[in-house]
């Protein structure tokens, strides 16, 4: 799988993500973190996204992103993949080229700093037909020190845009710009 990474001129890491769940998802991120660098697992409130859930991964993510373990998968998920793979490890579910990507895709989430992750490509369905997908992976730390797991959101769609597959982190000044302007929605 080949990907490429984007970078605009535009300060703002939430106008990239294209899909209004996702930015949903981002805001609430960005919210519960606050000036952390991740926000904390305890501070995950399903009673406060109920729309979300169908369509969140919650995982465990080794510092380098080599080993990740799905703790929880949503329903939608599990119907595009056509199986529950909540409990499996990232290597029981695939190999190649998309295992070394979800690696590296979740290795730049734990980095140093962490950072979201935006993503968009193909994704074949567990009918073996191929559909775009959109996915938001955000750092979680159970300490509030070390960030050790991925909150993620993904959504589908039926188009097919075509092209490489786009992988965009976040910079550190967009989420203090996006977060400016979330607390300025809440004030």
């Amino acid at each position: 799988m080949s990907f490429r990474q984007t970078h605009g001129d535009d300060p703002s890491f939430r106008r990239r993500i294209r899909d209004p769940q996702l930015r949903e998802l981002y805001d609430y991120w960005l919210i519960r973190r606050g000036q952390r660098p991740a926000m904390l697992r305890a501070d995950l409130d399903p009673t406060l996204i109920p729309r979300l859930l169908k369509n969140l991964i919650l995982a465990d993510v080794a510092r380098d992103g080599h080993e990740i373990r799905y703790r929880l998968v949503g329903t939608e998920i599990v119907a595009a993949h056509g199986f529950e793979y909540t409990g499996m490890t990232v290597a029981e579910l695939t190999s190649g080229a998309t295992l070394d990507y979800t690696r590296r895709l979740y290795g730049i989430v734990v980095s140093e700093p962490p950072v979201p992750v935006y993503s968009e490509g193909r994704f074949q369905w567990a009918d073996m037909e191929f559909r775009w997908t959109k996915r938001l992976h955000l750092p979680l730390s159970r300490d509030g020190s070390s960030v050790d797991m991925a909150l993620a959101g993904q959504v589908f769609e039926n188009e097919q845009p075509g092209g490489l597959e786009r992988l965009t982190p976040a910079q550190s000044a967009e989420l203090s710009a996006d977060l400016a302007k979330a607390e300025a929605v809440l004030d």
